[in-house]
């Protein structure tokens, strides 16, 4: 998200906080897909009679501060109001039950960025500091900040002004379908509750739940965790307790025992920090809980809900990470190889993991493969996290396959991971990819791709699109879709949906983020099957300058062309210029519109079918040479040596040739079927 840094950069940081109107109240790093709702939320203090003298920067991975990415329009504001921006608005308005004001990716916060409020180009409140938050005791992720009341806004960041839920306290909330909300999570983000009036009570703060205190009988204590506390207006020292069977601690190493004390300064402040924790150890098998108390004179009793479990030392084996789809084409096998780990306590004999049939697994991605491994246990009975790479089998029919990986031993209850592939036929060609365009609204959208649609399709999941960044080279498919599509018909996919809509007039089909964030010189492969059909642009060159450049402008496919497989064919293809589209502000106004939805083949769904024969495998080894056409009839094949002999003439029904008989070399197949006829080149090895 944020740039390269070349040059040090100095800043006016202003240290007065007094007399500023506005104030950073809170962030969230929340647990919707791509960790949305990503936002902020700020109160104004006095009426601003023009915002736009405030901006926003967002600092990532410890980076310094540099200037504000993002500048608040020219508008008032009133005391009392709050003001929310958020890294995307549909997530935000689901979780928290309201839209943002305003959308930017300058909040594309990952619970590790300090963020920076500037007025008039000086830095005026910031949450965080200039260090990778990971493991600070500000790290808000997969989880919120809040500021205490009367607190801020300062230049300098101050944990104590600050409530944290603690990294991860919103896992879950999004009940495992994407549906949660923050009202129905265990955690709330207390959006909207920030008062500027400073409260002097005795006040302490705490983070969330700790969980997953575990150790096998015998092996304790567990791993430690922690938990954040900070306290304001004490006259006395803050205590934290811990529950029966647990102990605290105020640093990971320890020392551990029964409480902890912080002696607060002289404003009787306690600064944000951690309370580490663990399960004591000697402790026989079974759940443990309590409560962990944070208490001080005058102050309400604070708790922070802890929770671990002792397991008996069982023979068991444990299956980690997941395997992707194990694909090839007819002819090509096997497929890549993928892999997961297999760890293991308390053994017996040794850990057996056994491939299902059409599979076959190895210990190393080299091989040798076979139908199953074995990992031989230490004295101890353990076998570390070890890799297994598994494999679809070579030789296999066309067809889907799957089955269960299992990981068995004597006495411990077997493990299994569901693998499946499939053997792919010809790709079928069926869509061609006929635009590509990045626009002149905000961020440059729209940013997408128009796709024409040859022949029905049934299930479009058979096919997806990737974009081949700045020279990059390919970087596979990153986006599969979905549903069907009708012949003759177009697909939509952008970077978003707002302002695609805006300048089309309507809305794409897909919505595939970042996979289409394309910036005029980047190329875009189509694929089927995990094949590629059709490319615009070269995938290992960056665009910028280059004939096909199409920045701030479009690239649009000539009628009776594509798809061209893996290859760009630049002569298909018409450009506007770069910068075309500058200062437009919609399609159907512009000077050089986008000819969406113009393209046309002479292609039909029968043509197609008939004309559109593939041979496979090509180069060929096994003696059986198969030709697709998606049309039933026979096929009258003949094959000639590259001296014009012919050594083959044969008519075929159910498109499998014997050709046994060939020797190693080059060959032209003529393939005739009905009033349609091409011919191919043939190798066979």
């Amino acid at each position: 998200m944020k740039k390269l840094y070349f040059l040090f950069v100095a800043l006016i940081v202003s240290s007065i906080s007094f007399g500023q109107d506005l104030v950073i109240t809170g962030v969230i790093d929340g647990p919707l897909p791509g960790g949305t709702p990503k936002g902020l939320e700020l109160y104004v203090i006095n009426n601003i009679a023009d915002l736009s003298i405030y901006g926003i920067e967002s600092s990532t991975n410890g980076a310094p501060a540099v200037a504000q990415e993002f500048t608040f329009p020219a508008v008032a504001a009133t005391a009392g109001q709050f003001i929310y921006i958020a890294s995307e608005a549909p997530n935000f308005t689901q979780y928290l039950g309201f839209a943002p004001d305003y959308v930017d990716g300058v909040i594309g916060v990952n619970g590790d960025d300090p963020v920076i409020l500037y007025m008039n180009g000086g830095i005026v409140d910031i949450l965080g500091t200039f260090v990778d938050g990971t493991g600070q005791p500000w790290e808000y992720l997969d989880g919120w900040a809040y500021r205490v009341d009367g607190q801020g806004p300062t230049a300098t960041f101050a944990g104590a002004e600050w409530t944290f839920s603690g990294p991860n306290a919103l896992d879950g909330c999004d009940l495992g379908d994407d549906t949660g909300t923050n009202a129905g999570c265990g955690s709330v983000f207390p959006v909207g509750t920030y008062s500027p009036t400073a409260n002097n009570t005795p006040t302490i703060n705490v983070g969330g739940a700790v969980t997953g205190l575990d150790y096998f009988e015998g092996n304790g204590p567990s791993a430690e965790d922690s938990f954040n506390v900070s306290a304001l207006n004490l006259g006395d020292n803050l205590v934290v307790t811990a529950p029966t069977n647990f102990e605290v601690a105020t640093d990971a190493l320890g020392p551990y025992g029964a409480s902890v004390s912080y002696t607060p300064d002289g404003s009787g402040t306690v600064a944000t920090t951690q309370v580490y924790v663990r399960l004591q150890a000697g402790l026989l098998s079974g759940p443990y809980a309590g409560d962990a108390t944070a208490t001080a004179t005058g102050a309400t009793t604070q708790t922070v809900s802890l929770s671990g479990t002792v397991s008996p030392p069982d023979p068991q084996i444990s299956i980690t990470g997941g395997v992707g789809s194990l694909d090839y084409s007819f002819g090509a096998g096997p497929s890549p190889e993928d892999s997961f780990n297999v760890s293991a306590l308390f053994l017996q004999a040794d850990l057996t993991v056994t491939a299902p049939a059409s599979f076959e697994v190895a210990t190393d991605a080299l091989g040798p493969y076979g139908p199953s491994v074995a990992f031989t246990p230490d004295g101890n009975g353990e076998v570390m996290s070890s890799p297994v790479f598994v494999r679809l089998a070579a030789g296999l029919a066309i067809g889907p396959y799957s089955g269960d990986v299992t990981a068995s031993s004597t006495n411990a209850p077997d493990q299994t991971l569901a693998v499946s592939g499939n053997v792919f036929g010809p790709p079928t060609n069926a869509l061609i990819l006929t635009a590509a365009f990045d626009g002149p609204l905000g961020g440059g959208t729209p940013k997408g791709v128009e796709i024409y649609v040859v022949q029905d399709i049934p299930d479009l999941s058979l096919f997806g699109i990737g974009s081949a960044n700045n020279g990059g080279g390919t970087d596979g498919q990153e986006y599969t879709f979905s549903g069907s599509a009708i012949a003759g018909s177009f697909i939509y996919v952008a970077s978003e949906t707002i302002e695609f809509t805006n300048f089309f007039g309507f809305a794409p089909d897909f919505d595939a983020g970042s996979t289409m964030g394309i910036n005029g010189d980047d190329a875009i492969e189509l694929f089927e099957n995990g094949q590629v059909i059709d490319t615009f642009g070269d995938i290992n060159m960056d665009g910028t300058g280059m004939p096909w450049d199409y920045l701030d402008g479009w690239a649009y496919r000539s009628n009776n062309t594509g798809p061209d497989g893996g290859t760009f064919v630049i002569g298909n293809w018409s450009f506007s210029g770069i910068d075309a589209l500058d200062g437009e502000t919609s399609n159907g106004t512009a000077v050089a519109p986008v000819p969406v939805g113009t393209f046309s083949t002479t292609l039909s769904v029968n043509t197609f079918d008939t004309t559109n024969f593939t041979l496979y495998p090509n180069p060929n080894n096994i003696g059986q040479l198969y030709i697709a056409s998606s049309n039933n009839a026979a096929m009258a094949i003949q094959i000639f040596d590259v001296l014009g002999k012919e050594v083959i003439t044969e008519t075929v029904q159910n498109g499998s040739l014997d050709i046994s008989s060939l020797n190693s070399g080059l060959y032209i197949v003529k393939l005739s079927q009905g009033n349609a006829s091409t011919t191919k080149k043939l190798v066979v090895e």
